[in-house]
Parts: C-alpha cells; sequence; structure tokens
C-alpha cells in the first residue's frame, strides 16, 4: 500500500512527524476507498484498522490518539496516565508525550495541527464552523500553555478543508457568522449571494480565529477538500444527487506527534 501525504514547509522540524493524509492507499472499498480512517461511518471494521496501522507506521509512532468529534470547544491533554482511553468526545488533543499521534478526522472540516517548537508540545484540534465559532481553536491553545507552551511560540497549520467558492450556505447560519468577532474583522468571510444564500470562507474564518487567539506564525496548504474530492473525502460532494451512493463518504486523518 502507497498512501500519500501532504506537508507544509513551516512545519520541517526534526523532532516532530505529521501529515495531512489523503484517501490514497488504503484497505477500504467504494465509497470509502480508500484510506478512510472512521469506525463511525458504515466501513468494515477490520480496513479501518489496518488503514490505521498504515498510517502509524508511516509516521512510526507507536499508536494513534482517535477523538469522537462532536463539533466542541473540549479539548483533551493526554498525559502518561490516560493515553489508553478511547471514545474521547472532544474535538482538540495536545500532548508532550513521545511517539504518540494526535489525530482528527475530516471531510470538509479543517483539521488544525499546532507545535510549540521551543517547549516541544503539540496540539491538533477539528475546526469546522460551529466548532470554531465556540472556540476550540482558543481553548487548543490555552490547553497547550497550560502544559507550557507560549503563543508567540506556536505555530499553526491549516489542513484540507472546504474552500468559500464550494460552501454555499442559507442565510439562517449567516446570521450566526455575522455575530462573531471575527466576521466583524472580516466582513469578506460572506459573499451574499441573494436573499437567502451566501458563499462562506471557512479557512478565513479560521485565520481570524487564530489572529484572534495572538497566533501570528501561521500556514495554510490550500487545498479545498470538495474540489479535491478524488484526494480527500468531501461529505458535501458525496451528499448531491448524482454521487455514488449519495451521502455515503469516508474520513480522512490528520496526524501530529513527537518523536521518540
Amino acid at each position: 500500500m502507497n498512501i500519500k501525504k501532504i506537508l507544509h514547509p513551516k512545519l520541517k522540524f526534526n523532532d516532530i512527524t505529521y501529515g495531512f493524509f489523503t484517501r490514497k492507499g488504503g484497505y477500504s472499498k467504494s465509497p470509502y476507498n480508500s484510506l478512510n480512517c472512521s469506525f463511525n461511518v458504515e466501513d468494515n471494521e477490520s480496513d479501518v484498522k489496518k488503514n490505521l496501522i498504515l498510517v502509524c507506521n508511516e509516521l512510526k509512532l507507536e499508536r494513534l490518539i482517535k477523538l469522537n468529534q462532536i463539533h466542541s470547544s473540549k479539548v483533551f491533554v493526554v498525559n502518561s496516565k490516560n493515553e489508553q482511553i478511547n471514545n474521547i468526545k472532544a474535538d482538540g488533543l495536545v500532548t508532550k508525550l513521545k511517539g504518540i499521534g494526535l489525530s482528527v478526522l475530516g471531510a470538509d472540516c479543517a483539521p488544525i495541527l499546532f507545535y510549540d517548537k521551543i517547549s516541544k508540545i503539540i496540539g491538533v484540534c477539528h475546526a469546522g464552523w460551529r466548532g470554531t465559532i465556540n472556540g476550540i481553536i482558543e481553548s487548543t491553545i490555552t490547553s497547550m500553555e497550560n502544559l507550557g507552551a507560549k503563543r508567540n511560540n506556536i505555530i499553526s497549520i491549516i489542513g484540507p478543508t472546504i474552500h468559500k467558492e464550494s460552501y454555499e450556505i442559507k442565510k439562517d447560519l449567516a446570521i450566526i457568522v455575522k455575530k462573531t468577532q471575527f466576521y466583524k474583522k472580516n466582513h469578506s468571510i460572506l459573499f451574499q449571494i441573494n436573499d437567502d444564500k451566501y458563499l462562506f470562507d471557512l479557512p478565513l474564518l479560521i485565520k481570524e480565529s487564530l489572529k484572534f487567539s495572538k497566533i501570528n506564525n501561521f500556514g495554510d496548504v490550500h487545498i479545498n477538500t470538495y474540489k479535491k474530492s478524488d484526494l480527500f473525502f468531501s461529505h458535501r460532494k458525496s451528499s448531491h444527487k448524482n454521487f455514488p451512493k449519495q451521502g455515503k463518504t469516508g474520513r480522512h486523518i490528520s496526524v501530529i506527534g513527537l518523536i521518540s
């Protein structure tokens, strides 16, 4: 199997291993083909387990910490006493343990990786519109600070996510977005099409959230999951009527770990 991952030059360090993994090179069959890493879709459990082993081996990690993502601002701090816990209901992970991969799943929502290169503390979060507005980015950074990280040392990278030209929303969601401090700073987050439809820039919302949290050193892989659904899973794309097995799709994984 030949799995593929996306990297970013801002995270080129010898003491971390990471990747925004594509959907290519795994064991899962259509419509989860092929590196689906979620047990919460109707994929074969054995195939998902083998896919996760592929990811672990690719990054030379001992194990992966996975979340039961709930679009919240909740962050779980991984330490030597709780690293074996499963079914963690949260949307962020932080740790200073080595050899363990912190992971999030996605299929349009943004994975965000964090690294403090001085204190050697890592974090990851799952940021859709709801989680971003609810404060998942600030919660992840605060949790890193509680372990000893400093904001001015943290590097953050936004992974593959749905982009503005592909993300049409209705007025009710636009009203929610307009009430946020992020939109008040940057009205380009929304583009009005007509009385009831808008285009929504999720990556820009996330960048405004990072700025609000005093994270100035951030990057973006600039990959639109909707337009690149051959490489990444896209829930929105799979929900279209002309999509095979409508509404069913997998989840790609993004991981960061400290090298042992």
